[in-house]
C-alpha cells in the first residue's frame, strides 16, 4: 500500500513540470510574472498575520532593490 501511494505521490511530481505556469516559489514567497504589465509580484504572508502581502515591480525595478531575476521558458521548466 505504501509503494502504491508513494507511486502515486511521484508521478504527480514528473507530470507537474509539463504544466509549468509563470510563477514559482522564492523563500515562503509566491512569485508570478505578469506579462500584460511587464512586472513580477511576490506574495507573502509573514509571520503572525494571516493577511498575504504583494508587492508587484518591473524587472528592472526589482534589479535596483538588488534582486536578480531570469525567467525561464515553459519549455525549459518542463525539460527540468
Amino acid at each position: 500500500m505504501k509503494t502504491i501511494i508513494l507511486a502515486t505521490v511521484a508521478a504527480a511530481f514528473v507530470a507537474t513540470p509539463a504544466l509549468a505556469q509563470p510563477e514559482g516559489n522564492f523563500g515562503r514567497a509566491k512569485v508570478s510574472y505578469d506579462e500584460q504589465s511587464d512586472s513580477y509580484c511576490f506574495r507573502e504572508t509573514p509571520a503572525g498575520s494571516m493577511v498575504p502581502r504583494t508587492e508587484c515591480r518591473t524587472k528592472a525595478e526589482w534589479a535596483e532593490a538588488g534582486l536578480t531575476i531570469s525567467r525561464k521558458s515553459s519549455m525549459q521548466l518542463a525539460q527540468r
